[in-house]
């Protein structure tokens, strides 16, 4: 069962899997480090040591979270049999990476691509503990499709010029709620005088 903490969990569970697989394929040498990212992080890059963003990075930035829209039938469906209601959600993410040179960053990305696609399934160890997961708890990584307009408005949002990233969807994290209390049966007591 994934708590409320299930969307946070899925950003760090990508970010460690980023972070061991990049230490993996670059031992020795520059590698990037993963970091989870906000829009306030975008406007700080590099500018301090305490920044969340430093050269070189590859950031995970959620820009947007939806209702999964082929899963919410089917998990009512079961919340009206056992009482404890779920919302499948969908975490719709920038992977950008962050460096001195553009050659750097081409690769950098496409390193982030390569684990992504590799493990596209984050299931077991590879579910960060905070989500609360429950046993057979999955959560898939998938390329997402955003069209060039989308993406130039994302980036007119916020405060910094464009970043080249890869839209990525994170799907299914479901969260599931306290089980409805079941009522008591009723008796009836018959008094005899």
């Amino acid at each position: 069962m994934a708590g409320h903490r299930a969307l946070a969990a899925t950003g760090r569970s990508i970010v460690d899997l980023l972070n061991r697989r990049f230490e993996q394929q670059l031992p020795t040498g520059p590698r990037p480090t993963a970091v989870l990212a906000g829009t306030y992080d975008f406007d700080q890059v590099n500018s301090s040591p305490t920044s969340v963003i430093r050269y070189p990075a590859v950031s995970v930035y959620c820009y947007r979270v939806s209702v999964d829209p082929t899963m919410r039938a089917a998990w009512s469906g079961v919340a009206a049999r056992d009482g404890i209601p779920r919302i499948p959600l969908r975490m719709h993410l920038l992977i950008a990476a962050w460096d001195t040179h553009v050659e750097s960053e081409l690769e950098w990305l496409g390193l982030a691509v390569k684990v992504l696609e590799r493990d596209s399934i984050l299931a077991g160890p590879l579910l960060h503990p905070s989500g609360e997961w429950g046993p057979g708890d999955s959560v898939e990584v998938v390329t997402d499709e955003l069209p060039v307009d989308s993406m130039s408005e994302a980036f007119e949002a916020l405060t910094t010029q464009y970043r080249l990233s890869l839209p990525y969807l994170a799907r299914v994290v479901r969260i599931d709620g306290a089980p409805e209390s079941t009522a008591e049966p009723v008796a009836t007591v018959e008094v005899n005088s």
